[in-house]
């Protein structure tokens, strides 16, 4: 098989993997399921020829690893450290890996989730995730690399935010109400 069938293939158990996680309620199972799904699209987007969506989800492995940490949104330098990396892994893609431009829409998806994830709240982490994060990596999934398990993950990704603010507001409708 050519590296493009192998890439489509560990997109597909990355899309899997990151689906499967938010059925998770405990939160150690949760990071380590989007972690697992991070390798798996790592792995993809280097097949597919995307070095910038290839580093950028190894450095979210590290993100997760972070986020883990007891008190972690406490502790501004780890914030730092992620965005250090993403920034020497976009410089890096730009350049030596060839991606040019192309490695500013990864770049700017994580970045814009790491910041979401470190300050936002539940719900406008919701937010951020729909109105940026998702169409930057569409954008990149359909553009830049074509991987099919990555459309497909954003795409249920952008329903399932959709979905969840619908229900939060509907709650709030019937909480004023009663």
């Amino acid at each position: 098989m050519t590296p493009e069938i192998w890439g489509q293939i560990t997109s597909i158990i990355g899309m899997i993997l990151i689906i499967s996680s938010f059925q998770f309620k405990n939160r150690i199972v949760f990071y380590i399921a989007q972690m697992s799904g991070n390798v798996f699209f790592a792995v993809s987007f280097f097949l597919l020829g995307n070095v910038a969506g290839g580093l950028m989800n190894l450095m979210g492995l590290f993100r997760g690893m972070i986020m883990l940490l007891p008190n972690e949104k406490k502790r501004t330098w780890h914030l730092v450290l992620i965005n250090c990396l993403f920034v020497g892994g976009a410089v890096f893609a730009g350049t030596v890996g060839g991606d040019g431009w192309a490695c500013l829409v990864s770049f700017a998806a994580q970045t814009t989730g790491t910041f979401s994830m470190w300050y936002g709240t539940d719900k406008s982490i919701r937010w951020v995730q729909l109105c940026a994060i998702s169409p930057l990596w569409m954008l990149n999934n359909t553009l830049i690399s074509f991987s099919i398990g990555g459309i497909i993950c954003e795409a249920f990704s952008m329903i399932s935010t959709i979905i969840y603010l619908i229900r939060v507001r509907k709650r709030k409708k019937v909480a004023q109400g009663a």
